[in-house]
């Protein structure tokens, strides 16, 4: 998670400020798969918003992965984060690409390999 949003996720215990409309929402609706959230802050760890911005958890970046994907893309069954913490759903979508295929076209399915 960047600064601002780590900040406020870790130190509200009951309520979470949303970040774009500054108004409050009961610290369970986080991560319910529901977006309460017209910003999609609410739902950082899932793909229910189509704006939102899911933080890896290993956040380094390469030519290939960058720190963050869109939330429509966490528990897609391909692999986005160096790490895979946007697959940690291991929903194994496609099955149908060994492990040399999915390495010579640079795109994993799950489970994902360490790649930071």
């Amino acid at each position: 998670m960047n600064s601002r949003r780590d900040f406020i996720y870790m130190t509200m215990k009951i309520n979470l400020l949303v970040l774009e409309a500054q108004k409050k929402i009961d610290f369970k609706k986080i991560n319910d798969n529901y977006c309460d959230c017209l910003d999609g802050s609410d739902e950082p760890g899932t793909n229910a918003c189509s704006n939102g911005i899911f933080y890896c958890t290993d956040q380094v970046v390469t030519k290939r992965f960058s720190k963050s994907v869109p939330s429509s893309k966490v528990n897609d069954g391909i692999c986005d984060c160096c790490d895979g913490s946007d697959e940690w759903e291991n929903n194994q979508v496609l099955k149908n690409l060994d492990r040399a295929a999915q390495k010579r076209a640079d795109r994993f399915h799950v489970p994902c390999p360490k790649m930071c």
